[in-house]
């Protein structure tokens, strides 16, 4: 019986479609209360760096572009590289 709830992973899913584009999993910059330009983050490097379980569904449904940025992250190099702030997460 699970009771201490704190000590659960958390997750985070992703629904794909013909329309999801990169920005929804990697982030995009967007103004901020002052005016200027910042970097906010996506499911997908969030769950990255935070180590929370990954639900990708209907992964099938994404772009190719989608699944080329997802390739790196799954095969023996394990790490994610956010080009527009040129940072590689291990």
């Amino acid at each position: 019986m699970l009771t201490n709830w704190p000590d659960l992973h958390r997750f985070v899913r992703i629904n794909n479609h013909e329309h999801t584009d990169l920005q929804e999993y990697m982030g995009s910059y967007v103004s901020d209360s002052e005016g200027r330009l910042t970097f906010q983050e996506g499911a997908l490097v969030e769950a990255v760096r935070k180590g929370y379980w990954l639900v990708l569904d209907e992964l099938n449904l994404a772009p190719s572009e989608v699944l080329e940025a997802l390739n790196r992250l799954l095969d023996d190099n394990r790490e994610l590289f956010i080009p527009e702030t040129q940072e590689t997460i291990r």
